[in-house]
């Protein structure tokens, strides 16, 4: 029991970094951002409490948007890679004798990891997002990959591509989500309680 209060904890720590306030000097981007990338048929322009209003306030949830999308797509691959038997060889800590394949999937995996790793974990996510992949003022929201990120100059496969990745990471964000409330009910991961 202390083992998860300590990974609650560090998982609140590590979140807080997607959430830290900007430099009050920071520059406007020169870009605006285009408020009809995720507007896709059949559904339309779904914006009930006037949110897309506040130019500055909507390209920090644009970004936002972006960001843990990105994130919730990878954790959908995390969360089913396991359970489907991939899993990295060897040991994740020689000192403690616990292997990869012994962590499994789920919330259920973070009550394995030593405490000492979920502290690199969260470290290693705070520098990716204060630095490495920080998004810069004058690029687009989610342009954060430096000179070798892709981008495309035909405007409508740009679109097209942003769209996809939009949509793709609302459906990753709903995913996660379902999955981690579906093994808190079932105490199953999804991939078990379907060949069950």
């Amino acid at each position: 029991m202390v083992k998860l209060s300590y990974v609650i904890c560090a998982s609140l720590a590590s979140s807080s970094f997607g959430f830290a306030p900007q430099a009050a000097n920071r520059p406007a981007t020169s870009l605006s951002v285009d408020k009809t990338l995720g507007v896709t048929a059949p559904m339309g322009l779904f914006d009930p409490l006037n949110l897309m209003a506040d130019e500055k306030s909507f390209e920090r949830r644009r970004i936002s948007e972006i960001k843990h999308g990105r994130v919730a797509m990878m954790a959908v691959i995390g969360n089913l890679a396991p359970q489907v038997g991939f899993t990295f060889p060897g040991y994740l800590s020689t000192s403690q004798d616990v292997k990869f394949s012994d962590v499994g999937s789920g919330l259920a995996a973070l009550t394995k990891i030593p405490l000492i790793g979920v502290a690199q974990i969260v470290l290693f996510a705070g520098l990716m997002e204060t630095i490495t992949w920080a998004q810069k003022p004058g690029f687009a929201p989610g342009d954060v990959g430096g000179d070798d990120w892709i981008r495309y100059s035909d405007p409508a496969v740009k679109t097209e591509k942003l769209n996809k990745e939009l949509n793709n990471g609302r459906l990753a964000m709903m995913a996660i989500m379902g999955l981690m409330v579906q093994e808190q009910i079932t105490g199953m991961g999804a991939i078990e309680a379907l060949m069950k």
